[in-house]
């Protein structure tokens, strides 16, 4: 809290006032919304099927030890990110797109501290987390400690994987990835996409932020893809037409992880 108040003054002092009025303005966003969750969740998830789950990932390549995050581990070993907002209108999205689905399935890539997958099993979906460092996992951090090998997994996405449900291949209504692509190395970026699509459900949709800022943490550049929101757009549009861009309706801060200065988010859905 002190520490957030000191970033604010130092703010103001530099002039960047909507800097400041955008923080402000977030923190209170999702203090509502977090209250507004707790008393609507129980009458979204009231008569939905609890179908159990039984997911397994299959990977040669469990932990990314040659990634900076692995080495030196700072978002993965602090961050536990979600927005009730954005679950909450996803919901309501989703079971519109896919009536018949029961129930609905979500993967979030580089999950964290697996705050998202949670709060989407609350409305009962079923969730995986992938995280490419183990960080989480042996310090049993935020929901690892309850999670762990059953909706959360390590795994490195730079590799072949398959998520499976009762042993077979599982796919999903909704994949996401908060401020991860940017972390992945531009060679790498191919079979990122390619274990997107082949997870992703025909007619679900891939929603992603990104931020082309440097991120040096230890020495080390965490952030090996700074790309232009258009220039992400132009390789999907080349390498990945499979995947069509939509509009899902969200401003910058109903995604659960943003950058106001350079906002930049990958939207977009499985073409049958």
């Amino acid at each position: 809290m002190f520490d957030n108040l000191l970033r604010a003054i130092r703010f103001i002092f530099r002039g960047e006032f909507r800097r400041v009025w955008n923080e402000v303005h977030v923190r209170c966003f999702r203090f509502v919304w977090s209250l507004l969750f707790a008393f609507i969740a129980p009458f979204r998830k009231s008569g939905r099927s609890t179908i159990s789950s039984h997911f397994s990932r299959e990977t040669d390549y469990p932990v990314a030890f040659k990634s900076p995050d692995h080495i030196a581990p700072k978002g993965t070993a602090v961050n536990n990110s979600t927005n009730k907002y954005f679950i909450l209108k996803m919901d309501r999205h989703f079971r519109a797109a896919f009536p018949q689905a029961s129930p609905l399935r979500m993967m979030d890539l580089g999950c964290a501290g697996g705050q998202t997958v949670v709060d989407f099993m609350t409305l009962c979906w079923q969730g995986v987390g992938l995280e490419g460092s183990d960080f989480s996992l042996k310090h049993k951090r935020a929901n690892w400690a309850q999670y762990a090998n059953t909706n959360l997994f390590t795994c490195d996405i730079t590799k072949p994987f398959t998520v499976k449900d009762h042993g077979q291949p599982a796919q999903f209504h909704l994949i996401t990835a908060w401020e991860v692509m940017e972390h992945i190395a531009t060679p790498d970026l191919d079979q990122v996409f390619r274990n997107v699509v082949a997870h992703l459900e025909v007619g679900g949709c891939f929603v992603a932020s990104t931020t082309e800022t440097s991120d040096i943490h230890e020495g080390l550049e965490l952030h090996q893809t700074r790309w232009t929101n258009a220039q992400w757009h132009d390789y999907v549009t080349r390498h990945h037409p499979q995947l069509e861009r939509v509009d899902l309706g969200l401003k910058i801060y109903q995604y659960v992880r943003y950058n106001f200065i350079h906002p930049s988010f990958l939207v977009y859905r499985r073409r049958a």
